[in-house]
């Protein structure tokens, strides 16, 4: 067996179409060509060998050997269930549904801000503290769209500035995104004044168009950083 085979699938989804669906497993089967040529024979067979293999897409050449996998292991869970279902105690089954729920609920997630706003101030659900009152700053944008989570993550951002490059084999890429930021509840690295995010990302062979787009960029980008620090500078009451 070689040390990396080609992986393919699943093509669909296979299931018992009779029963409510909990969660979709999926196996990754490391199968010889043996296998494969039984698994093929036998579903296109099953099929009255329509249409014929050598008009057969690669997706359908996929999806009768993964259709034929999967029907065989659901018959036969189909059947074994049934056995199981009346030889197990109310006791034993309880302790497979806890497995299940551990292993097969995806835990749900945090609730969505609903914030209340009022004049400098924002009243924010936290997952540790309940409700709380914060001071809102004018530049923030707002946290209608964000998760309930700890106190100390809350986070007022303003608006996103980005600076973006053309390059003639990537088309359009965004290099540079950053926005005001304050974290006022930090407990391990606290701020005690906003502060500027900032994400700088370009990696490429460049020829010479390219390079000067790019430098042209990066020139948009230092001209709207040096705003941003400026409007940074004013909010914590320092001199440029």
């Amino acid at each position: 067996m070689s040390a990396t085979p080609p992986v393919f699938g699943p093509t669909e989804i296979i299931g018992d179409d009779e029963q409510p669906t909990h969660a979709i497993v999926q196996l990754a089967l490391a199968l010889p060509r043996e296998q494969l040529r039984a698994a093929l024979a036998i579903g296109h067979a099953q099929m009255a060998g329509e249409p014929p293999l050598d008009e057969m897409s690669v997706s359908d050449v996929r999806r009768e050997v993964e259709g034929y996998l999967g029907a065989a292991s659901i018959v036969d869970l189909y059947r074994e269930t049934a056995v199981v279902a009346e030889r197990i105690t109310e006791e034993h089954a309880a302790e497979l549904d806890a497995a299940i729920d551990r292993a097969y609920t995806t835990p749900p997630l945090p609730p969505i801000q609903q914030p209340r706003y009022g004049t400098g101030t924002v009243t924010l659900q936290t997952s540790d503290q309940g409700e709380i009152t914060t001071p809102e700053p004018g530049w923030c944008v707002g946290h209608d769209d964000e998760l309930v989570g700890y106190l100390a993550d809350t986070t007022h951002n303003g608006p996103t500035l980005e600076a973006g490059v053309v390059t003639t084999i990537r088309g359009p890429v965004t290099i540079m995104q950053a926005h005001l930021s304050h974290a006022p509840h930090l407990e391990i690295r606290p701020e005690p004044h906003p502060v500027l995010s900032v994400h700088i990302d370009f990696d490429g062979d460049l020829g010479p168009e390219d390079g000067r787009n790019l430098t042209r960029a990066l020139r948009v980008a230092a001209a709207s950083l040096d705003r941003a620090i400026a409007d940074l500078a004013h909010l914590r009451g320092e001199q440029r």
